[in-house]
């Protein structure tokens, strides 16, 4: 393995380490260290589906914006972020910049009545990464949302 082998071997590690960040902080509800995995002037925005040629149906602009959209998830009791495959590819030109697309399956549990319900969203983060101080951070992350379920939790059809 040569030297730039190496180099981008842990550029990856650091990359996947980010975006598992990304999800413990969510769930755990820390949206103070999760804000500071995105570059300041980052960008969050959520799509239906592929967010190629769409509007978006939301847009946050940096950090706070962002930590305040956080804060809409406590409407649930719970959220669970099961991460998937995580393509990256890294700008040819530009070291310090990468793309990347994560597939997650967000659990949502919530209570309506004396029933608990589950909002799974099926998602595809489309991401643009940007190294600065020997330091990954989310500068953009569009989440395409696939599809929703909301079922309730705890009943069969059996």
């Amino acid at each position: 393995m040569n030297n730039n082998s190496a180099v981008r071997l842990e550029d990856r590690l650091a990359l996947q380490e980010l975006v598992q960040a990304y999800a413990h902080f969510v769930d755990r509800r820390e949206f103070d260290s999760l804000v500071l995995l995105f570059s300041p002037d980052a960008i969050l925005a959520g799509y239906d589906g592929d967010p190629l040629g769409k509007e978006p149906l939301y847009q946050r602009h940096g950090r706070d914006q962002i930590k305040e959209a956080m804060h809409g998830l406590l409407r649930y009791e719970s959220t669970h972020h099961m991460l998937g495959q995580h393509m990256i590819a890294f700008d040819s030109d530009d070291s310090s910049i990468a793309r990347g697309e994560l597939y997650c399956n967000a659990q949502h549990r919530y209570s309506k009545g004396t029933s608990a319900w589950n909002r799974a969203m099926m998602i595809r983060y489309l991401d643009l990464y940007r190294r600065t101080e020997d330091v990954w951070h989310i500068a953009e992350r569009r989440l395409a949302i696939e599809w929703v379920d909301i079922h309730p939790i705890g009943k069969s059809d059996e």
